[in-house]
């Protein structure tokens, strides 16, 4: 299916709606950049992950666990796991799967869904759920899960700060807004147990995008009806990502376990991942004492460790879709003036910036 032409004014609303979770500029253009590559493949094209390569002589290591954390990772405990009542719990992603998901090239492709499909002017979204989709406790993952998790998500009582990220669809703004009595009256609805239709305000080519967003993944209905807040507690959450949560002490460590029931098992060659909550300022101290496998980089750490015969060679860099900025008050001047925010931009100094941060960023010039 050639996805439905996406307007200037529909590439408003989808910034609109980014940022209204947080996503800056420079995300939402890669995004767009995505969705502008698109072509006459569509959202169904589903390009196979790339089977991971040993090198010669190499094999699997027989103890498939890995520690990660430290370096600002999980430096706090989170909230919850739960990401249809806050978007910034800062919980464990990988403990869901969500009807859509970005590839490498910032390209929403089906996930939890095996088709989607829309009408000509991309007003109306249907997806169809795949039927080998399970919850953790191996129940079906169906499309009443995803219509129930949305409309929570919308409902007023539940006081979602991010619940403006729907508003995209077909009368979630006065559900939201107490304008109208029910969940009836909003856009998503359950076909069957394996088809998910979602009408919007109007054509919105984009919409894929915002299903392949944390804000749209799904939670399990009976244990946030029998939990309530504590369902994501290890002892009662269920989920339906590549992980479960088997252990949480809090403001100590997480352990996971891999989902026999995921979708996508067969490729996850992961058995545990242990989360150490560690505070930011313990630096690189637990990667080097042996506590973590896998641990990201402070600046005030990578000279000293890319020097040392041993660490320098375990020393590894990643393209992260991040930016620094200044925001000015532009409401009291002189901020107020457009022409003394772009002289005071054009006055920074960026690659003297960049050496100061060792590298790791590069010079950016335009949002």
């Amino acid at each position: 299916m050639r996805p439905p032409r996406i307007s200037d004014s529909q590439l408003g609303l989808l910034a609109t709606r980014l940022a209204a979770v947080g996503v800056g500029r420079r995300d939402f253009l890669k995004v767009a950049a995505g969705l502008a590559t698109m072509g006459a493949a569509g959202f169904n094209a589903r390009p196979a992950a790339a089977a991971p390569k040993l090198a010669p002589g190499e094999k699997l290591a027989r103890d498939q666990h890995v520690r990660i954390g430290g370096g600002g990772w999980w430096q706090n405990d989170p909230s919850s796991h739960d990401y249809n009542k806050d978007l910034y719990c800062t919980g464990v992603p990988a403990l869901w799967a969500g009807l859509m998901k970005f590839n490498v090239d910032f390209q929403p492709v089906p996930y939890v869904a095996s088709k989607v499909t829309s009408n000509a002017d991309g007003s109306v979204w249907t997806f169809a759920i795949r039927k080998d989709s399970r919850w953790s406790d191996g129940s079906p993952c169906t499309a009443r899960d995803f219509e129930w998790s949305w409309k929570r998500q919308m409902d007023p009582a539940s006081k979602n700060p991010y619940s403006s990220y729907f508003y995209d669809i077909k009368g979630a703004e006065p559900f939201n807004k107490s304008k109208v009595p029910d969940a009836s009256q909003v856009g998503v609805q359950a076909r069957d147990d394996w088809t998910l239709e979602v009408t919007l305000e109007g054509p919105r080519g984009y919409f894929p995008v915002l299903s392949a967003y944390l804000a749209a993944l799904p939670a399990h209905r009976p244990s946030v009806e029998k939990h309530g807040d504590k369902w994501t507690e290890a002892a009662n959450i269920v989920c339906n990502g590549p992980f479960v949560l088997e252990t949480w002490e809090h403001n100590k460590v997480m352990i996971l376990r891999r989902n026999k029931h995921f979708i996508g098992a067969k490729d996850v060659t992961l058995d545990k991942v242990t989360i150490p909550i560690i505070p930011v300022q313990s630096g690189a101290l637990p990667y080097e004492n042996n506590e973590l496998d896998i641990s990201p980089l402070q600046t005030g750490d990578l000279k000293r460790l890319r020097s040392d015969p041993r660490t320098g060679k375990q020393v590894f860099r990643y393209p992260f879709p991040g930016t620094w900025y200044l925001i000015p008050q532009v409401t009291k001047p002189p901020f107020d003036n457009a022409k003394v925010r772009r002289a005071v931009g054009h006055a920074i100094d960026r690659e003297s910036v960049v050496k100061v941060a060792d590298g790791f960023a590069i010079p950016a010039y335009a949002m």
